[in-house]
């Protein structure tokens, strides 16, 4: 790979961080959270999870996502308990206010999907390829360098 590749490849990882930054900022923002906050959020809304499920999702370790969710309890938008059968496991669960954050964060992304589904289909197959791939060589990369 010379240095031109190795700049398109770290240009195109900022690229695609700054222009998500800048389409979901203001959508988060609105509700005084993060984006890494909004994603919990919104998973929560489907279903309670474990902090160890939080972890996966948001691709930090346990530690971080257990931080995470108890400032999140702390500003009101869950509730942590301990699961009944393995004292460990901490439950998450979404608050009222944390109910209402994430309809409508959800209800704000809902248009982002209105707009790209009317892209035409072979458009939107193309998406979900570049999105399969970039996400492959992520995980691949992060295999290879796993303890450096």
């Amino acid at each position: 790979m010379n240095a031109d590749e190795r700049f398109s490849v770290l240009t195109m990882f900022q690229t695609l961080k700054s222009k998500t930054s800048r389409l979901l900022d203001p959508v988060v923002q609105s509700e005084g959270i993060t984006t890494l906050q909004s994603c919990v959020l919104v998973h929560l809304y489907r279903q309670d999870a474990a902090v160890g499920d939080i972890s996966d999702l948001a691709v930090i370790d346990q530690a971080n996502a257990s931080s995470l969710c108890k400032k999140m309890e702390q500003e009101g938008f869950l509730t942590r308990t301990r699961q009944e059968s393995d004292r460990r496991v901490v439950i998450l669960s979404l608050t009222p206010k944390g109910r209402t954050a994430a309809e409508r964060i959800q209800a704000k992304l809902n248009h982002y999907l209105e707009l790209l589904g009317a892209l035409p289909n072979d458009a939107k197959a193309e998406l979900v390829r570049g999105y399969l791939a970039a996400n492959q060589m992520l995980d691949y990369l992060f295999e290879q360098t796993k303890g450096e």
